[in-house]
């Protein structure tokens, strides 16, 4: 099943791979059990990454999706997924909501209560997915010592340039050139330093781990470099990591079916973030039907 990618050292993620790892609800599972996602996104600059990633995660199988965020980023969830629980960040910063996973920092932007909510989920232990906004505080907090959730329970999802700026964060002399010249190199100086799980975000995505393994995705499709397509993908993972998967199989599954449901949305022609989501059940119900 597994066999080594075109980096050295990596394994190359298949479908095999998903079907053997993907959660498939039983008889005996309700919302709670299959998974409830927590969501600290968005915000009154960028409304829609929110709806993005709640969409990403809600396709992709999560039981229930706890969202926090303003309230402009509340309506527009609502309006695409009525089912989410919508909570005020001001009380989730005080008492946050009991969720088994927590994806953070997609499209926040200068909301206090928001970033409040967002340590609250870093203290709270409970696995992470750190994008975008996060990236930085969350590594840094890590990397100074402040590791609630262990390593194996984290995964940050950073494009190349978030990757670097990740790193001089850390104090690490970084440039985007350096990144694109290595990429597994500098994944891995993250996932080290940060004590977390890295996806790096590419048309070949890799998953590193602080503890060595690495994990290759095959190329994806072009169009996916499109505005909001990382907000569906941490959706995605999001829901996997609330599942109980580990984060390296969260981050591979997650990119593999991202990908996938690419391919579905549109026959190999442009596509929107959303179209990403929307077809995340027919790409899912097919990789589990070997397809």
């Amino acid at each position: 099943m597994c066999h080594s990618g075109d980096v050295a050292g990596a394994t190359s993620w298949t479908g095999a791979h998903v079907r053997e790892h993907w959660p498939v609800p039983g008889p005996d599972d309700d919302k709670y059990s299959r998974g409830v996602v927590g969501i600290v996104a968005g915000s009154d600059a960028y409304p829609g990454a929110a709806a993005l990633v709640a969409s990403g995660a809600v396709r992709a199988g999560a039981g229930m999706v706890r969202y926090v965020g303003p309230r402009r980023a509340q309506d527009l969830v609502l309006a695409h997924r009525p089912e989410c629980v919508i909570h005020d960040p001001g009380e989730a910063a005080e008492r946050l909501p009991r969720a088994q996973a927590w994806i953070v920092g997609p499209g926040v932007s200068d909301h206090p209560e928001q970033d409040a909510a967002i340590g609250a989920a870093m203290a709270s232990g409970s696995p992470l997915v750190v994008d975008a906004g996060a990236l930085e505080a969350v590594a840094r907090s890590r990397a100074s010592g402040s590791r609630e959730a262990p390593p194996d329970r984290v995964l940050f999802t950073p494009h190349a340039e978030e990757l670097m700026r990740t790193l001089q964060a850390l104090r690490h002399d970084v440039s985007v050139m350096d990144v694109a010249a290595d990429r597994v190199a500098h994944a891995r100086l993250l996932a080290e330093t940060a004590r977390a799980t890295v996806l790096l975000k590419g048309s070949r995505t890799i998953v590193a781990s602080p503890g060595g393994a690495l994990v290759e995705l095959p190329e994806a499709p072009p169009w996916l470099a499109t505005a909001g397509s990382g907000d569906v993908l941490a959706g995605i993972a999001g829901a996997l990591l609330a599942s109980g998967m580990a984060a390296v199989d969260a981050g591979a599954c997650a990119s593999w079916i991202h990908a996938s449901a690419a391919r579905a949305a549109v026959a190999g022609g442009p596509l929107a973030a959303l179209d990403i989501a929307d077809a995340l059940p027919r790409a899912i119900t097919s990789v589990l039907r070997g397809a």
